[in-house]
């Protein structure tokens, strides 16, 4: 908006990020497994990711956020990010689900194989969760890590650190 066309007064109210007014996303830590780093990403909180590539595939952990509307519940969140899966990538299968508990967070995860670049077999590790909520609000904060590795012999450490950022996840 060119300046001539900018208010030269300021109304009652300014919104400011984050404020009541305008609420930022609830605070977070997480660990770091030894020897990754965590790095920008489109689409993404942050992206957790093993510092070198494998043969041009970077194994990485995504974490997401979105508002949604607090009817949604697990049921409804599984049900609508696969289908979102299914229809960027037809060759996803899924490998089981569980409803888990680390520490105060209840944990939606779903095991998943697919194909990706080029017909790379690639494992996944997806878990859905979502922020403690108080009285009142249309919304609630819903939280999405999605760790993804090669499918091949390295599958079992890269899990096991996908485990670690998933169980050590906390709001503060």
């Amino acid at each position: 908006m060119p300046e001539e066309e900018l208010p030269h007064t300021l109304t009652s109210r300014i919104a400011v990020h984050p404020s009541a007014m305008v609420p930022g996303i609830p605070r977070f830590v997480f660990s770091v497994p030894d020897g990754w780093v965590v790095d920008e990403a489109p689409s993404a909180l942050c992206v957790v990711r093993r510092p070198t590539d494998d043969a041009g595939f970077w194994v990485n952990a995504l974490i997401r956020h979105d508002k949604v509307p607090r009817a949604v519940d697990f049921e409804r969140a599984a049900k609508v990010t696969w289908v979102k899966l299914k229809r960027s990538t037809p060759s996803a299968t899924e490998h089981g689900e569980r409803l888990l508990r680390f520490g105060s967070n209840v944990v939606y995860t779903r095991g998943v194989e697919l194909d990706g670049p080029g017909g790379r077999p690639l494992a996944q590790m997806q878990a859905m969760f979502f922020a403690p909520v108080d009285e009142g609000g249309k919304l609630v904060d819903f939280f999405q890590i999605v760790g993804t590795s090669p499918r091949d012999d390295s599958v079992p450490a890269n899990m096991k650190a996908f485990v670690e950022i998933i169980a050590s996840f906390r709001f503060v």
